[in-house]
């Protein structure tokens, strides 16, 4: 089992004692959650669920997922603002999911009234996995081969409350302390330092800036109650780092339809200070909308001259539909004309597939009825746990055979994932090497409008690891652990 620890014994004693001072390091270093139990106070916290130790990626691999971000960022944007291909892509996809039509709604509504802020902010993430499909023999293999076998496949691009970049830089220290401490060899640059929430704040303050308002704040849309509360508080205390005149303010989306206004001029007030970035970290699920009153709150943002983000366009852009039309034939030519940078980004396409009621969407469903082990089945959500595998896809693409509501999933090939061995470290929870899988995702950072990019930049690194065999992913929703990346040639 090609693994970190190949190679490396250690003792039982001295492993315990590696755990708890990895504990302490990580509460320490900031990698902080609030607890299950009360997730509306930071009085009692615990650490984030990491790993032991970080998971071996091979450094062309990151380079490369690094390097193909500025595309990404810019393709999407470019998505974003193409009114013709967003309205084709999801024209089936809003007669069936509810969610989506309101977001449509409101895309709709604005541009029909006239865009008062042309200027977005877009905090991305692109989600990658170590894919070793065409390996037969992963078990049997060593670090270096199966880093030659490795490829980079996508997972989907998050252009909503892309999470975790506070509490993952804080991770780093705490991984370099591990690794010396049971003994393996590294060098310097095979840890590799990582501060997205820097990178993303960046963002966040040049936009913030480009408002050009000094008196104004910046608002984060946050959940009441918010368990991931202290990595948006990593983000705030890094806007702080940069500039101390900005103030952060907080409020829910249940609460903004009483306490919002706009001004003549279309300015956005939250009680009597001028907003001039909505950083939303809700909004991405039908949950935090439960009355009118939120979406009623959403549209007055996207009306408002603030800069959002992501602004309701960067959202819809963002959905597993979209994702899937860009792996059509062409659809990523549109928006890129340089062959090799178009290449590059179709170098990491999984496969996706349709399921609109059309004879291509059938044949993709009935080959997934006959392959439900090869295939994915997503619906238009975010946030983890939405997801169907393997005899759930043959259940439900059954069921849905000549119905509508089938357009409303895509399909993703499944994804065969390098498998290493760590200890995961969560609250409550024994703690025991087992085979895992890792997921890298990348940050990023575009400021524009739809004929100009103010910003655009990569900003960082993020892992998350899972047991083997659990087949959703996400921190906050207890399926992984967070992680970092150790480096190999």
């Amino acid at each position: 089992m090609a693994t970190l620890l190949e190679g490396s014994k250690i003792e039982e004693k001295n492993l315990q004692e590696i755990i708890a001072s990895a504990i302490d390091r990580a509460l320490i270093n900031g990698a902080l959650m609030r607890t299950k139990e009360n997730p509306g106070s930071s009085t009692v916290v615990n650490h984030a669920p990491f790993t032991l130790f970080p998971s071996v990626v091979p450094q062309s691999l990151l380079e490369h997922a690094k390097g193909i971000q500025k595309s990404f960022n810019l393709l999407m944007h470019r998505v974003a603002h193409d009114h013709q291909f967003l309205e084709q892509a999801l024209h089936n996809v809003i007669k069936v999911d509810d969610f989506t039509r309101q977001l449509w709604e409101i895309y709709i509504s604005v541009r029909e009234e006239g865009i008062t802020q042309p200027v977005s902010l877009g905090l991305f993430r692109n989600d990658f996995m170590m894919d070793t499909k065409k390996m037969e023999k992963n078990n049997d293999c060593s670090l270096s081969q199966v880093g030659e076998h490795a490829k980079l496949k996508q997972i989907e691009f998050n252009t909503i409350a892309s999470s975790f970049a506070g509490l993952v830089g804080a991770l780093s220290d705490v991984h370099r302390y591990t690794v010396k401490k049971a003994k393996i060899k590294c060098t310097k640059n095979q840890l590799p330092r990582n501060d997205p929430a820097l990178g993303l704040c960046q963002g966040l303050v040049k936009a913030w800036q480009h408002y050009g308002n000094k008196n104004a704040a910046i608002l984060f849309v946050s959940s009441i109650p918010e368990r991931n509360r202290l990595d948006h508080t990593w983000m705030e205390k890094k806007i702080f780092d940069l500039d101390q005149s900005i103030d952060v303010l907080y409020c829910n989306l249940p609460s903004l339809s009483s306490l919002m206004s706009l001004g003549r001029d279309k300015a956005l007030f939250l009680n009597n200070t001028e907003i001039a970035v909505v950083y939303f970290r809700e909004g991405y699920s039908p949950d935090h909308y439960s009355s009118q009153k939120e979406w009623s709150a959403r549209l007055d943002i996207e009306r408002s001259k603030a800069i959002k983000c992501p602004s309701i366009h960067y959202q819809l852009a963002g959905t597993k539909k979209i994702q899937q039309e860009l792996a059509r034939e062409g659809a990523v030519e549109r928006f890129v004309s340089d062959e090799k940078e178009a290449a590059k980004i179709r170098s990491v396409f999984a496969g996706q597939y349709s399921l609109d009621l059309d004879p291509d969407g059938d044949r993709n469903a009935e080959t997934a009825i006959n392959n439900p082990g090869d295939y994915v089945l997503k619906p238009q959500r975010e946030g983890g746990g939405n997801n169907h595998y393997d005899d759930e896809i043959k259940t439900l693409l059954t069921e849905l055979k000549d119905d509508k509501m089938r357009a409303g999933y895509i399909l993703m090939e499944k994804i065969y994932p390098w498998v290493q061995k760590n200890y995961l470290i969560k609250t409550g929870e024994s703690i025991d090497l087992r085979e895992v899988v890792s997921e890298i995702g990348i940050y990023g950072t575009i400021i524009g409008t739809a004929d100009e990019v103010i910003e655009n930049n990569e900003a960082g690194h993020l892992m998350r690891t899972k047991y083997l065999g659990v087949n959703e992913g996400g921190v906050n929703t207890g399926f992984s652990c967070l992680d970092t990346p150790f480096l190999i040639e």
